[in-house]
């Protein structure tokens, strides 16, 4: 008969059954089997009996379930013979290899402890059972004279003054100890940005310290770094998960140095424990293709993977933000519109910051003046960024302090955030003077246009706008900007831009001065109709409009959505039409807990109307501090993703390209989510890896590194 069937047989039962008078019998004294043929034995499945001290070696044998190729009589031979033998299920194992389970610092390479023998999983093999009995047999013997069962033996022997438990916690410690050390290395060098491979340098040191251990390469750092990354995930997101958090998810799309298409996941949640919402990186994911399903799909699979669940989503999720492409906020089949599909009622909000940019791109492209006056700042950016002799040449001659701002000099009003126009902006500005003696030699085109002061004129007003659009898209990637906020902010700006409508700003009221100072005094500068001036009002009512449009009512649902936030911001009620109680305002409130996924105490916002009616500084209740909260959940931007690029390509350098896209994701976990290296614990993530049973840094079962010595070089020490 064929092993599995006989073992699959036994497990049913199916053997030669007793008499039912033998039956009685053992009923009658369930201490010991009746004094039967051995051919009329029946091995009935029991129960594994504790060890009872009151027992003796033959009433153990007639309580357990034997191996089907054994009696009684021989169970209790072996059982005698060799002490460490024990019998679970009908199955052998050895107690002592049980209890202790590690060598700890007597082990040695090829040298391990059996793990069948430990977790009682012997069984005999052979279709008969003469072999059978040869089969077991055989085993005991093996086991008995093995070297890791030998070094078990000593271990016991050195613990006779003290307990087993005692040495192997001793044991487990310092086998924990050494591990933690490597754990600690490899996550400094990922906190640092630092390649893997540093990693066997580092180990090569303690080595030499005295400190000898097995996870020395590069592939052990890896998988180190992968489960550290993924213990972290698994605590973060459980938390959350657990306390029911409400979430927004913030995502964007760009490529790696290698030209894979990757999207990077955020979230950002409200937490009990934390006063402000907290922006949390989820994954680096690499797109098969970069269409809206495929995006949609890597998302969603991507949440589930680390427990948030279609079912959490949409008990939680208020809030999707992304950049304004069509891809991902396009209205028939974007990654937006497939999101509220599945999850109704989900506030989709484009980035204020692209809006910004966008709403300035869309105000210069109305206007041809300013095309010429981007065209020209461009052609002095070609000049000094594609040619290394000129900028050399012009750098001779310009003193230390202007060279950091010639080299400043980029592309304005293009594709980029206005914090880079600005900056290139404000570095021709300073560098004016020197940038026409330069161009007066090699350019004469160009120093014409510098001696018109109809271009010094604009180019004040333009650093003084963008100046404007810098300070507003700084301040809204703020983390501490939530939406509110950032419609006061734009608000503001407007004003500014206003303002600037009516009078001068601060740019354009140095120029009378610049050109009488001795800076300016060999610039021949004329007011020549060649080069007309940019419409100053007229580009800066275009602005203005632009930014109401695309920044206060971009979407239809915007203005709706910011007048139920403002039932949560006294400073926005109508005082003179508020009465107690305020019914216009509760029922924008039943509209908010639908929009927050949260139920607000109407007692609570009653009492906090109330008070706010009489008295200013009023406490505020639990459920509104909670639902402002949630309020500030939802992401204003997508700086986040950005900067999450930003770090990933600080590791993925050209050099380290053949990182997987996995592998980025897990560094990036470890340097965004992980603590800092003095305030970090290990050990639990080294209990974890042990319990996965990957080998400490103890295991000398490991193929020592060859080291390669020049010869030569080491003659050079054997000179006398």
């Amino acid at each position: 008969m064929p092993k599995r069937q006989g073992d699959f047989l036994h497990f049913i039962n199916v053997k030669k059954v007793k008499t039912d008078t033998e039956s009685n019998n053992r009923n009658k004294n369930h201490r010991g089997l009746s004094k039967s043929k051995e051919s009329n034995f029946k091995y009935v499945e029991q129960p594994v009996i504790e060890e009872k001290p009151s027992c003796s070696s033959k009433e153990e044998i007639d309580n357990l379930v034997l191996p089907d190729c054994w009696n009684e009589k021989q169970a209790l031979m072996f059982t005698e013979q060799y002490k460490w033998l024990e019998i679970k299920e009908g199955k052998l194992g050895c107690k002592d290899c049980s209890t202790v389970r590690h060598l700890g610092s007597k082990a040695e390479k090829h040298v391990h402890v059996s793990k069948e023998w430990i977790a009682y999983l012997v069984t005999p093999n052979g279709s008969n059972k003469t072999t059978r009995q040869a089969s077991l047999r055989k085993k005991i013997r093996e086991h008995d004279v093995s070297k890791a069962h030998g070094k078990i033996q000593e271990l016991l022997k050195e613990s006779v003054n003290g307990s087993i438990s005692n040495l192997v916690h001793k044991q487990n410690n310092k086998n924990i100890d050494a591990t933690v050390k490597v754990f600690n290395t490899v996550y400094s060098l990922v906190k640092h940005n630092r390649p893997l491979s540093d990693i066997e340098g580092a180990v090569e040191l303690q080595e030499e310290n005295g400190e000898v251990n097995c996870l020395n390469t590069r592939y052990s750092a890896t998988r180190i770094a992968e489960h550290i990354a993924k213990e972290m995930k698994m605590k973060i997101f459980k938390n959350i998960i657990e306390e029911n958090a409400k979430i927004c998810i913030i995502i964007d799309e760009a490529s790696t140095v290698s030209k894979k298409s990757t999207l990077v996941i955020y979230i950002q949640c409200t937490v009990q424990s934390a006063p402000a919402p907290v922006m949390l990186f989820v994954a680096l994911k690499e797109l098969v293709s970069t269409t809206a399903e495929c995006i949609f799909n890597t998302l969603l699979s991507t949440l589930n993977d680390c427990g948030f669940t279609n079912e959490y989503l949409k008990a939680n999720l208020i809030a999707f933000c992304s950049d304004g492409a069509n891809i991902m906020l396009g209205r028939k089949s974007g990654v937006a519109t497939k999101l509220l599909e599945n999850f109704p009622e989900i506030i989709i909000w484009n980035c204020l910051n692209h809006r910004l940019q966008l709403s300035l791109d869309d105000s210069i492209s109305e206007i041809k003046q300013v095309n010429h006056f981007k065209i020209f700042l461009d052609k002095i950016y070609s000049i000094y960024h594609q040619s290394n002799k000129s900028q050399n040449k012009l750098l001779e001659t310009v003193p230390k302090d202007l060279e950091i701002e010639i080299v400043k000099i980029g592309r304005v009003m293009g594709p980029r955030w206005a914090a880079c126009s600005l900056q290139a902006a404000t570095a021709v500005w300073r560098a004016y003077p020197v940038l026409y003696m330069h161009f007066s030699h090699s350019y004469s085109g160009l120093a014409k246009r510098l001696a018109n002061i109809n271009f010094l004129q604009d180019l004040a007003l333009m650093i003084d706008i963008l100046e404007e659009f810098s300070l507003l898209s700084t301040a809204l990637q703020s983390r501490s900007t939530n939406i509110q906020k950032a419609q006061k902010l734009i608000k503001r700006t407007i004003r500014a831009l206003e303002n600037l409508k009516i009078g001068t700003g601060k740019h354009e009221s140095q120029i009378e001065g610049l050109i009488k100072s001795d800076k300016f005094k060999d610039i021949p500068f004329n007011k020549s109709n060649e080069f007309n001036a940019l419409p100053r009002n007229m580009l800066l009512e275009n602005i203005i409009q632009h930014m109401n449009l695309r920044l206060l009512c971009d979407r239809n649902h915007d203005e709706s959505i910011f007048n139920y936030f403002d039932v949560l911001e006294p400073s926005t009620w109508p005082y003179e039409e508020i009465t107690s109680p305020w019914i216009a305002g509760e029922k924008k409130l039943f509209h908010l807990c639908e929009i927050l996924k949260y139920e607000i105490d109407l007692n609570d916002f009653r009492e906090f109307v109330s008070n706010n009616i009489k008295s200013n500084n009023v406490s505020i209740p639990t459920s509104i501090q909670k639902a402002k909260k949630i309020v500030s959940t939802i992401a204003v931007n997508s700086a986040e993703a950005e900067r999450g690029f930003n770090l990933m390509n600080i590791i993925c350098t050209r050099v380290r390209n053949s990182l997987t896209i996995d592998h980025i994701s897990d560094l990036m976990t470890i340097n965004l989510l992980g603590k800092e290296l003095a305030d970090w614990d290990a050990t639990p993530f080294v209990k974890s890896w042990s319990n996965c049973n990957h080998r400490l840094a103890t295991d000398t079962r490991v193929r020592q590194k060859s080291k390669a010595f020049c010869e030569n070089r080491l003659a050079i020490w054997n000179l006398e």
